[in-house]
């Protein structure tokens, strides 16, 4: 209680003291559940990922991939645009590490990197 007691006079002082020089208190912190509907929404940031697989084709606006998944060998398709970055020779028969974003029902290749064969 003895402690309780020099808070209440610390604080009752700090209001007399605004209230003297017409200033308004800070605004009290808000909660947590409040905050998102008082700020703006950030931008939605675009999501990357990432495979792995062997070329089956490849064009100047496309690269073709299988790999492995499940037991079963799937193809993938990625458009190629001229801001792709490409590490290696990407040829038929490589095996390529592509970094990629979906747009819509597209994957818009990043990234290519040709991995070396093993030694």
């Amino acid at each position: 209680m003895k402690m309780f007691t020099p808070a209440v006079v610390l604080l009752a002082g700090w209001l007399l003291t605004i209230q003297a020089s017409g200033q308004a208190p800070p605004p009290a912190p808000s909660s947590p559940k409040a905050a998102p509907t008082q700020q703006k929404p950030a931008a939605r940031e675009v999501a990357t990922h990432a495979t792995k697989g062997v070329v089956k084709s490849v064009s100047s606006t496309a690269v073709v991939i299988t790999r492995q998944a499940g037991g079963k060998q799937t193809e993938t398709s990625f458009v190629v645009t001229p801001t792709t970055q490409r590490a290696g020779t990407v040829a038929a028969g490589a095996t390529v590490e592509i970094r990629y974003r979906t747009e819509g029902k597209q994957r818009i290749a990043t990234a290519i990197s040709v991995e070396a064969p093993p030694q």
